[in-house]
């Protein structure tokens, strides 16, 4: 079986109310900010070299505009719905400081945030991600770009790196990232983890 290089993508800066950041699951389906505007299209810069057969994305608006800066003109761009963000529940829209007030039970020395309530739980976000990154791979022939979430990202590299879900926060996923992933004989390699445009090797 041939070698698959699959691109995976963390979306560019959104524009947060106000500017403070926020817990963003699916219910708050933000625009990119002037900054991801460029981070986005610093991305279409780099792979407008590389020979992408499509641009799979989330389908957040977030996401979506990330994936057509780095599709270009000419290559597609496909919605999976396997591939929107994890769903934060009753933390969805709350700044990082009202999460650590309203939830302190959550939160701690030594802890791991849970799942949120009402929530979805990493193993549960897993399972439909990895079923999208299977069918990237299923359908194509040598390379190709997804646009996802921090969330979702961190959980499919935990998973692909033999590393516990919990320690999702531990993986780097910038706004704009780049994870290499190769497809080899049926199995999963991480190359890279959060790279930048700049960062990249020469095409």
């Amino acid at each position: 079986m041939s070698s698959k290089l699959i691109y995976l993508i963390r979306h560019a800066q959104p524009a947060y109310p106000g500017g403070k950041m926020m817990c963003l699951g699916q219910k708050n389906d933000l625009p990119l900010s002037a900054s991801g505007i460029e981070q986005a299209a610093s991305l279409g810069r780099f792979f407008e070299s590389l020979p992408l057969e499509a641009v799979y994305t989330s389908p957040l608006l977030r996401a979506r505009q990330t994936a057509q800066a780095v599709a270009g003109a000419v290559r597609p761009v496909l919605v999976l719905p396997e591939l929107i963000e994890l769903d934060g529940g009753e933390w969805d829209g709350l700044t990082f400081d009202q999460l650590h007030d309203r939830y302190p039970a959550y939160f701690g020395k030594g802890r791991q945030a849970s799942c949120p309530p009402g929530g979805e739980t990493d193993e549960q976000g897993l399972a439909r991600a990895y079923a999208a990154l299977t069918y990237v791979a299923q359908h194509t022939q040598h390379c190709a770009a997804i646009v996802a979430h921090s969330g979702i990202n961190r959980i499919l590299l935990c998973d692909l790196l033999g590393r516990p879900l919990h320690e999702k926060k531990r993986v780097p996923q910038d706004c704009g990232g780049i994870n290499i992933l190769e497809y080899r004989d049926g199995i999963w390699f991480v190359k890279d983890v959060d790279l930048k445009p700049a960062d990249m090797p020469e095409n």
